[in-house]
């Protein structure tokens, strides 16, 4: 497994939020997750409900110009677009107009909380999405304390409709190194549906997505689950299916 990955959580399109800052660095982020084996990339610019967000045109007129660059390195490289969404009171309204965007247009939904989010929170928050008709992707999940080591609430949301992207930076360390090994075994246990590499720069969070990938070596019981996550999985969510 060398290529064909997704990359569902990028900061690639430029100057839309503390991401990719010009054309030319997007341009140079995507020849390194060309390199590092991407085939597909859903850029999800922040959003929230009271923050300054760039209108949907304008988001649409910079993917097209991102999807020009994939052209230019291959004409099956491409690239759509969804919000990483803050989550905070207000937030389905603003999806329900079409000001926050789901993933690739489909009932799919990227929402990141703070870190220091009580449970209840969480489960409160991802409820009201799953009753206005949503399914949740609970962003870099690795960085909730109320789901570190905590399988019991982890299960729970698991159950209730929600799925979990880690960043690819957290199996390799980054800045919880600490918890690596902890990170790259919720994957081995079937826990992550999805890989992302939050990637915000060619400085800062690079697209780095084939080097975690070998902290795993050669073990086939990985290669298996990793199949799932950077490829069906993905494709599943992009045809806006549930994941079985």
């Amino acid at each position: 497994m060398e290529t064909g990955f997704y990359d569902i959580h990028t900061h690639i399109l430029p100057g839309v939020d503390d991401g990719s800052k010009s054309p030319d660095e997007s341009k140079h982020m995507l020849q390194m997750a060309y390199d590092q084996g991407v085939r597909h990339i859903v850029a999800t610019p922040h959003f929230s409900v009271k923050g300054d967000n760039h209108p949907v045109d304008e988001l649409k007129e910079k993917l097209a110009l991102l999807q020009k660059q994939a052209d230019e390195i291959d004409h099956s490289f491409t690239v759509s677009l969804g919000n990483e969404l803050l989550n905070g009171p207000g937030m389905v309204e603003e999806l329900q107009k079409g000001r926050a965007l789901t993933m690739a247009g489909t009932r799919y939904i990227l929402v990141e909380f703070l870190p220091s989010d009580k449970y209840q929170v969480l489960y409160h928050s991802l409820h009201e999405y799953i009753m206005a008709g949503y399914i949740p992707i609970i962003a870099h999940m690795e960085r909730y304390e109320a789901l570190y080591k905590n399988y019991d609430h982890i299960e729970e949301l698991a159950k209730m409709g929600c799925y979990f992207q880690m960043n690819t930076e957290s199996i390799v360390g980054g800045f919880l190194q600490r918890r690596a090994a902890y990170h790259r075994r919720l994957i081995l246990d079937g826990y992550i549906q999805f890989m992302g590499s939050d990637c915000h720069g060619m400085d800062y969070r690079k697209p780095l997505m084939k080097d975690a990938l070998r902290y795993f070596g050669q073990n086939p019981d990985a290669e298996r689950i990793l199949q799932k996550i950077l490829n069906k999985y993905p494709e599943t969510m992009l045809s806006d299916k549930y994941i079985d």
